[in-house]
């Protein structure tokens, strides 16, 4: 399987997980509701229960001249929290 990156942005701060997944897609727990405490200070308890109903919702759109680069963007509550998913072996 596919070694992917994902890097979390929200509010100024960031944060960096991997893993191994058939596909980027489906494993919104890996950046979202398994992130470590404190791993992006601004995201409350409360806007992560809205990320986690959030993430599914819309899809992951390729960054243009990259190759194997998607993001994603999400409104938290005014605020926008970005996601890279990085293919970053194969």
């Amino acid at each position: 399987m596919p070694l992917y990156t994902y890097i979390a942005t929200f509010k100024g701060a960031s944060c960096v997980v991997q893993g191994s997944y058939s596909n980027f897609r489906g494993f919104v727990s890996a950046w979202s509701g398994d992130l470590p405490d404190n791993a992006l200070p601004g995201l409350t308890v409360a806007l992560r229960k809205e990320l986690s109903s959030k993430a599914y919702r819309s899809d992951f759109v390729e960054v243009p001249n990259r190759k194997h680069v998607w993001r994603k963007v999400i409104d938290l509550n005014g605020a926008e929290f970005l996601v890279y998913a990085i293919q970053t072996q194969v």
